[in-house]
């Protein structure tokens, strides 16, 4: 089939035209495809990533002294690493010591800085054992009158023993004097006097005076120094030590009452006038005894240190533990016996 020029003519037109359309629009479509991506310059300064932030250790300020204290605690660790470093260049002062809720907040904060470094203040050191209270004195009043009959070998008498308590001090004095036939060959007074302080151990002497006819002796104790100072009625004065709680050969009366009863055996140095002895006394048990002043109930005290010298006491339970009854033996093995005859109050 044979085609018309017309035909042929169109198909060229058509033909030319579709030519230069494809020509044309790969020609405005290569400049876009060939370009690189707009503003890369402002695209990179979006997507580049700010620098790293220090190491919080180099960014943090020295320690202050009050950290390096062994009270303070150490800061506490819970900064982020991502944490902006101005909010980590000053931390706070530790406050666990002066606000125990803290403490409460962060206690495993805690617990690593005790385990670390213990608080002297949060951690007392332990509180050292106290000693063992003395148990109280007797109750004596503060004027006791003392009358006894008084037997030494062959010689009878009577003696007084008077009691001052002055609060913090106290006097003893003692008179002994012979009666009936025995005061023809007996005569003149022995006194005794004692004076010194009253501690929660009973009586401390401090001055002791012997008196027996007209011949006078003296003693001085000095409980600070430890140092004592008898002066006898003939010769030079004699030093000696002075233990402590000693007593005198009267303060020893009293001593036994103001401490009874005794727990087992009870030891005491005692001054007797000339020396220093040591005496030791045990209870022998509760006895009733027949006195001028009726049955009393007594606790029975004995000397177990010296076989050849004899030392007894019995004290009235009922009256303030005070002697009632004494029998006692001195150098030449003589036999000395007081018993009470009054007691006032």
């Amino acid at each position: 089939m044979r085609r018309g020029p017309g035909v042929v003519a169109v198909s060229l037109v058509v033909s030319l035209l579709l030519h230069g359309v494809l020509i044309g629009g790969l020609s405005g479509l290569w400049p876009a495809v060939r370009e690189p991506a707009p503003s890369p310059v402002f695209e990179a300064r979006l997507i580049t990533p700010l620098p790293s932030p220090p190491p919080v250790s180099k960014s943090l300020p020295k320690p202050r002294p009050s950290v390096r204290r062994p009270a303070a605690l150490p800061p506490p660790a819970s900064v982020p690493a991502e944490s902006p470093a101005p909010a980590a260049e000053e931390p706070a002062e530790p406050a666990v010591l002066a606000e125990p809720e803290t403490a409460e907040a962060a206690p495993e904060a805690v617990s690593v800085a005790s385990s670390a470094q213990p608080d002297p203040v949060v951690e007392h050191a332990p509180a050292p054992a106290a000693e063992p209270a003395l148990p109280p004195l007797n109750p004596l009043p503060a004027r006791i009158d003392m009358r006894f009959e008084l037997r030494y070998g062959p010689a009878s008498g009577e003696q007084s023993l008077v009691w001052v308590n002055e609060g913090e001090r106290y006097t003893l004095t003692s008179v002994a004097a012979a009666t009936g036939l025995t005061g023809l060959f007996y005569r003149g007074r022995f006194v005794q006097t004692s004076r010194g302080r009253i501690t929660p151990q009973g009586l401390q002497p401090e001055a002791f005076w012997d008196q027996r006819g007209d011949k006078r002796a003296s003693a001085r104790f000095d409980p600070d120094s430890g140092q004592g100072l008898w002066e006898p009625a003939r010769g030079a004065p004699r030093p000696f030590a002075y233990p402590a709680g000693m007593q005198d050969a009267l303060s020893l009366f009293f001593q036994l009452a103001l401490t009874a009863p005794p727990a087992g055996t009870v030891s005491y140095d005692v001054f007797n006038g000339k020396k220093l002895r040591r005496y030791s006394y045990i209870v022998r048990g509760e006895e009733t005894l027949d006195t001028a002043l009726g049955a009393l109930r007594t606790l029975h005290l004995a000397r177990t240190d010296a076989a050849d010298e004899r030392f007894e006491t019995w004290l009235a339970i009922d009256r303030h533990y005070l002697p009632v009854r004494v029998v006692r033996s001195d150098d030449d093995g003589r036999v000395m016996e007081m018993r009470i005859r009054a007691i006032s109050p």
